[in-house]
């Protein structure tokens, strides 16, 4: 199976990222000719030039959101708002490893300050909120199609390993053009839990999970009986185990199903040796340096060896046969984390669809990369089955074939 090759920068660790901003025009969170003249200045990027150069795309954004607001053009400005808080988002991440630089810190600030001036002006319902969680607050955004107050099906979408509740915008106007409501939602290593509140990952995401359940049903404007939990990237693992015990989720979707981080890490014993080697290898290459160090912070740990073995304890396939709602797995060709449909679905007994989606027809990479819409019409088609139209027959899944 072939790699995809890089769209803009040579690196492919950037260029990855760069996509992530190019996937956001879609929903009106960037400018593709804006982001691309960002990235023409970094034709060599490292962590500095990288804030600099979208700090500085940022900044501009800003203020034309700043200028189309005190003209009274709402849309304009929310646009613009909604394209600095990605840029920013952009510019602090390669700055993760180490929780308390200051750029990092002003970056996060900005970019979610940028997002809640956009969420003020939108023409749906939409806030941000404080979801209780272990005697502190987790945040979220909460979307509706309107403002009625009537009960919805709505889709939880939890945030992946470096992701936040403001860069889960992406999901949301699908969801709302198909009459969900939407909850992008933090926990434990993720925005401000990690960021402010130092919070690290757990891997007994079902504590997380049903906390934030018992808040959404709690909204009058909720269907309880028609919940969706859509978990992308890591969150196809914090997802999946969180359903293993959280029963009021009436369908899954991972994207991709990752049930074992350990799966790709070598034995216990060759995992310490590795990550010595891994440890020291960090202070030649910056690029890993940040690869690892990102996630291990993550983590609340602060080596190679100690996030391996971290890492190896989130697991729920001994669980998968606990949950018990219609499941749908992605398998996008070559997601590099992609894979593991085939040791989750045998594992299942709720009923569990595999979807591949193709490279050749563009929604090849980590999540589909740049296919956003192939995947709504895969994910969607299958979800409004399961939620809206239960006794209807499913309807066929794009093929993973050229058309």
């Amino acid at each position: 199976m072939s790699r995809s090759k890089t769209v803009v920068l040579r690196n492919p660790g950037y260029d990855a990222q760069f996509v992530r901003t190019l996937a956001a025009a879609q929903v009106a969170g960037a400018d593709l000719g804006e982001a691309i003249a960002t990235a023409r200045r970094l034709a060599k990027p490292d962590p500095t030039s990288w804030h600099e150069q979208w700090s500085t795309t940022a900044a501009t954004a800003r203020d034309d959101g700043d200028a189309a607001r005190a003209a009274g053009d709402r849309v304009s400005a929310r646009h613009a708002y909604l394209r600095a808080s990605e840029y920013h988002r952009q510019a602090y991440y390669f700055l993760r490893r180490t929780l308390d630089d200051p750029r990092l810190q002003a970056s996060y600030a900005a970019h979610v300050d940028t997002f809640d001036a956009a969420v003020a002006l939108m023409d749906v319902a939409a806030e941000r909120v404080l979801i209780p969680y272990d005697g502190t607050a987790v945040v979220g955004y909460f979307f509706a199609p309107d403002d009625s107050g009537a009960p919805r099906p709505t889709l939880l979408f939890p945030c992946g390993y470096d992701s936040t509740a403001p860069s889960g915008y992406v999901q949301v106007p699908d969801a709302l053009a198909r009459g969900y409501n939407a909850l992008v939602f933090e926990g434990p290593g993720q925005g401000e839990a990690l960021y402010r509140q130092r919070l690290y990952f757990r891997p007994d995401y079902e504590h997380v999970l049903s906390q934030v359940v018992d808040w959404v049903v709690s909204r009058k404007d909720v269907d309880a009986a028609r919940l969706g939990l859509v978990g992308r990237s890591f969150a196809g693992y914090l997802a999946a185990r969180g359903a293993t015990a959280e029963h009021r989720i009436a369908a899954l979707v991972c994207d991709p199903a990752q049930p074992d981080m350990g799966h790709r890490l070598p034995p216990p014993s060759v995992a310490r040796v590795v990550g010595t080697v891994l440890g020291a290898a960090t202070r030649l290459s910056a690029d890993r340096a940040e690869f690892f160090g990102s996630r291990a912070a993550a983590h609340g740990v602060t080596s190679v060896s100690a996030y391996f073995a971290e890492l190896a304890r989130y697991t729920m396939l001994d669980r998968a046969a606990e949950i018990r709602c219609p499941t749908l797995l992605v398998e996008a060709e070559n997601d590099p984390v992609g894979g593991g449909a085939a040791l989750l679905a045998p594992a299942m007994t709720a009923p569990t669809t595999v979807v591949e989606l193709s490279a050749a027809r563009g929604a090849g990479g980590h999540c589909a990369g740049l296919g956003q819409f192939l995947w709504a019409q895969a994910v969607y088609g299958w979800l409004d089955d399961v939620l809206l139209r239960a006794e209807a027959a499913p309807r066929p899944l794009p093929t993973a074939e050229p058309a």
